[in-house]
């Protein structure tokens, strides 16, 4: 009993530091994410057809190590990153001076159901394993809906709700989506649901098991 009480904390230890990363663990958390992320990054970048002078907006950044990447995707690009973490927010600047300091990035702090930016500033805007922990997510699509230039475009990735069960910290805290799940939501908060885009991850290491795993890109449109 006390075993199996033991492993439930440590769990959920987990699972905040992947909600809100924090602290010495939540630098080393972030590091895994990086891991285990930076396939996904390059998979959503990839869907998102960015272009030259498109203001692009990241919701939860993690360290922001993969700025960089989204930087080279086109010529003039105007970067923005929220993260309600005062650590990311922490490391991200520490990780990109140099596009901060020209003006390519910029890096704030806050939450994506109530974005401080004016309406229709953004052309793209996209998170990665993020919104399985908006407990209201329609607060948040609204907000994307407000910030989103019209013809803009939102892309969230998560894995599958399949996917998911092969990690036992999801349990606590984590909403999984089917593309049914974020046609609806979609439609509840005004952006138009274009496609999912189902992909095959590499092989994650999780605590001495090999697991393969699947990522949906979800992506929806500002008409108007």
């Amino acid at each position: 009993m006390l075993k199996k009480f033991i492993e439930q904390m440590r769990l959920k230890a987990i699972a905040r530091q992947l909600r809100k990363p924090n602290g010495a663990m939540g630098h080393k958390v972030a590091r895994k994410m990086n891991e285990a992320n930076e396939f996904l990054y390059d998979f959503t970048l990839d869907e998102m057809l960015i272009a030259d002078n498109h203001s692009i907006l990241e919701i939860g950044f993690g360290n922001g190590k993969f700025f960089d990447k989204l930087l080279k995707k086109a010529d003039n690009l105007k970067i923005t990153g929220i993260d309600f973490s005062d650590s990311m927010v922490k490391s991200a600047k520490e990780n990109n001076p140099a596009a901060i300091a020209d003006g390519r990035l910029t890096i704030t702090k806050g939450k994506s159901d109530n974005l401080p930016f004016a309406n229709n500033s953004f052309d793209r805007i996209f998170c990665i394993n993020v919104a399985y922990f908006w407990d209201e997510p329609d607060k948040h699509l609204q907000e994307i809906h407000r910030v989103l230039k019209p013809k803009g475009k939102f892309c969230t990735t998560v894995r599958t709700k399949e996917s998911m069960q092969y990690m036992p910290f999801t349990r606590y805290g984590f909403r999984g989506y089917t593309e049914d799940d974020w046609k609806l939501l979609s439609h509840k908060n005004n952006l138009t649901y274009i496609n999912g885009v189902l992909v095959n991850e590499p092989p994650i290491e999780h605590e001495g098991s090999t697991v393969r795993t699947q990522s949906l890109c979800f992506i929806t449109e500002k008409k108007r």
